[in-house]
């Protein structure tokens, strides 16, 4: 589905950025070809993303990609959410890191329960959004959106990553110093590991794949960050496994098998390393501030 048929649907004007209050949602299933983020203020309903159930709730955010599969049912009366509806590719559109709003967690589960806090920042952007959008005169209103968009994003990063307890700002100074700068080996190996870390943590997977030898990539890595490449790799690896531990219901063998470690115990050896914790003492605290 594109987003002019969204529109048409909803009986909206087309637009590269479109804010509405209440939506009717598709009857079957869809795949929007732009992105979709959903605040809910009232009632539940039940989201389907790639064949996975969510619930939407009063006080939930949902981040729906492009090309994701999706469903919406099970709508209660009183349903009532804030929907922004947002086309082309978004990291490319605000310029922004994506390691701070954590595209670990998202991927894993596109529904959050936020904070009061939280959700009142919500209330003001999704307000500053509408008014803004209301300047239609205003040669600079697509800036101003961009700007807001990338100010929500951020300060979405910043509440996942905190909520995680694990101070990130290395890898975050380091995604932000070269994400404008796409020539370099240094910018390619980043890129590289936000997007594999996961489930590679191997210094030579990276390395072959970047025409390296690893001892020569980790001394150049080492040379322009501070860390060696590993350091990095293991930087982005644990900020999965928390995000995994903290925000699913996945066992921690699950977890471990995800990751591609050999065995649940090397997981909790690699775990215990970087943070202090056990996986299950980790996931125990997570909750109990939750």
């Amino acid at each position: 589905m594109e987003l002019l048929d969204f529109c048409e649907l909803n009986g909206r004007p087309a637009g590269k950025i479109v804010i509405m209050a209440d939506c009717i949602w598709p009857e079957n299933t869809f795949v929007p070809r732009f992105n979709i983020l959903i605040y809910t203020n009232n009632g539940s309903a039940r989201l389907e993303v790639n064949d996975r159930n969510y619930s939407m709730t009063p006080r939930s955010m949902s981040f729906i990609k492009a090309g994701q599969k999706v469903s919406v049912s099970e709508i209660s009366e009183n349903f009532h959410v804030k929907v922004l509806a947002i086309g082309g590719d978004l990291s490319q559109e605000l310029s922004i890191s994506s390691v701070f709003l954590t595209l670990f967690i998202l991927d894993e589960t596109p529904v959050l329960n936020v904070t009061d806090e939280y959700a009142e920042a919500t209330s003001l952007f999704f307000g500053a959004m509408k008014r803004v959008m209301q300047f239609t005169a205003n040669p600079y209103k697509d800036e101003c959106i961009l700007s807001l968009l990338r100010a929500f994003y951020y300060s979405t990063g910043y509440y996942l990553n905190k909520a995680l307890g694990f101070d990130c700002e290395r890898i975050y100074s380091l995604s932000l110093d070269h994400q404008q700068n796409k020539a370099t080996i240094i910018t390619s190996f980043i890129n590289l590991v936000e997007l594999n870390a996961k489930s590679n943590r191997k210094l030579a997977f990276y390395a072959e794949r970047l025409d390296y030898h690893p001892r020569y990539l980790s001394a150049m890595v080492k040379k322009e960050t501070g860390l060696s490449g590993q350091e990095i790799i293991d930087q982005y690896a644990i900020l999965a496994a928390m995000a995994k531990l903290t925000y699913t219901r996945k066992s921690i063998k699950e977890i471990s098998n995800e990751m591609e470690f050999p065995t649940q115990s090397d997981f909790g050896k690699f775990f215990k390393r970087m943070t202090g914790k056990s996986p299950l003492e980790y996931r125990k605290k997570a909750r109990a501030v939750d």
